[in-house]
């Protein structure tokens, strides 16, 4: 009974699967060709991702697509410390070449050798990819830019410098996860980097149109929602003559601040 319900799924999947096909009006050769330009324009700009994020960005229902473009000598495979992902992919020398033959801007590629990926940080980018990539899918974000993609602009005075920016046709999504808690001096910096990012300086007008902050812990969105709601007080912090850092001047937190930035509990 249970095969038989597998097998029905599969069939099901599989039409579903072909008449998507057939409703773009291209070849298998040509999706596939924009399939593979696609993965390797999208780990160009991340540095690394997994099957699973390129599931959902290309709406395939198999997770083995990756797999087959490392055999093609366009990805390389390597596994995760963790084993959540069980592997990561990067750009092969192959893949960065045609990359790079095809971007718009440069940016630099550590991961063409993936040993000098941060893998402590691996489940933090993979969840900024999988939001990215299911926000490309609905109405209204065009495109993405990631933290390598304007890393060249530096740290602008304190202004928070995000993990993802998804763009709209009007407004600039500014995105950030946050897995772990501030306290203190990096909570406080956290907040003002945020206030001065939505908020316009004279002439200058704001960095971004919105901030989202994605958790998956409900206190630290509690947490970071108590810190950035009307009559909150936050700190500016100065190094002492000894060295040490030390609260400084009290700033109360804009009544506009909550409005300017949602948050996303998701599913750890």
């Amino acid at each position: 009974m249970n095969n038989t319900i597998k097998t029905s799924s599969k069939q099901n999947q599989l039409a579903a699967a072909r008449a998507a096909l057939s409703a773009t009006g291209k070849s298998p050769r040509q999706i596939g060709h924009e399939s593979r330009l696609m993965v390797i324009d999208w780990i160009y700009r991340w540095g690394y991702t997994s099957a699973e994020v390129i599931q959902v960005l290309l709406g395939r229902t198999s997770g083995g697509y990756l797999k087959r473009l490392a055999k093609q000598g366009w990805l390389s495979s390597t596994k995760t410390k963790s084993g959540i992902p069980s592997v990561f992919f990067t750009l092969t020398e192959q893949g960065l070449e045609e990359a790079e033959h095809r971007a718009t801007s440069l940016y630099r590629y550590p991961e063409i050798d993936p040993y000098r990926v941060d893998q402590a940080k691996i489940r933090h980018y993979l969840i900024a990819q999988l939001l990215t990539a299911n926000a490309l899918k609905a109405v209204g974000v065009v495109s993405y830019e990631t933290e390598r993609m304007f890393i060249g602009e530096g740290d602008q005075s304190g202004i928070k410098r995000p993990d993802v920016v998804w763009i709209t046709s009007s407004s600039r999504l500014a995105g950030e996860i946050e897995l772990s808690a501030k306290w203190s001096r990096d909570l406080d910096d956290f907040v003002l980097s945020i206030i001065r990012a939505l908020e316009p300086t004279g002439n200058t007008p704001a960095k971004y149109s919105r901030f989202f902050i994605a958790s998956d812990s409900q206190a630290i969105i509690d947490r970071y929602r108590t810190a950035m709601k009307p009559g909150a007080t936050v700190h500016a912090w100065t190094k002492t003559e000894r060295g040490h850092w030390a609260a400084g001047k009290a700033i109360n937190v804009p009544d506009w601040l909550i409005q300017k930035v949602d948050f996303q509990l998701i599913e750890r």
